[in-house]
């Protein structure tokens, strides 16, 4: 069975080739990109256009694309300024969230290995203790418990 990044992989893949194809994107009445258009020709949930940030970038980079071919010749260049910045954004937006994922990794591997270091001393004090009762069975003296500070 299929897990959600897997089928959020499929729709990546399927509006690529769609893409790729060179078939027309639908556009709306106001000119910009129809998503349910597009959602009905692709088979992709209109769902996924705003839920998957893969999918969101590339509908966002279809429409900066339409824009820029809807603006004049004189506009064409600040429009692609304009695109250029918004791929920056969204490259900024990816970078902070794979770091705030690091950063997120690195605080539950800290908490983890203070956990390992506590179980081992806790498994050196019980075989420690093990080996005290064993004494104690195979000789029939009492050994004391040493001090903690010990």
């Amino acid at each position: 069975m299929k897990n959600g990044r897997d089928v959020g992989r499929e729709h990546l893949a399927t509006l690529q080739a769609f893409v790729q194809s060179g078939n027309p994107v639908p556009v709306g009445r106001d000119g910009n990109l129809n998503l349910a258009e597009l959602s009905r020709i692709t088979g992709i949930p209109k769902s996924s256009f705003y839920q998957n940030p893969d999918v969101r970038s590339l509908t966002e980079t279809l429409r900066d694309a339409r824009k820029a071919e809807s603006t004049p010749k004189d506009d064409r260049a600040s429009e692609v300024a304009i695109v250029s910045s918004s791929r920056v954004r969204i490259e900024t937006r990816q970078m902070q969230r794979l770091e705030r994922r690091v950063n997120s990794l690195e605080q539950q591997n800290a908490v983890l290995v203070a956990e390992n270091a506590a179980l081992r001393k806790q498994l050196r004090n019980l075989h420690q203790q093990l080996a005290r009762q064993d004494m104690m069975i195979d000789t029939g003296k009492r050994i004391v418990t040493p001090p903690e500070d010990w």
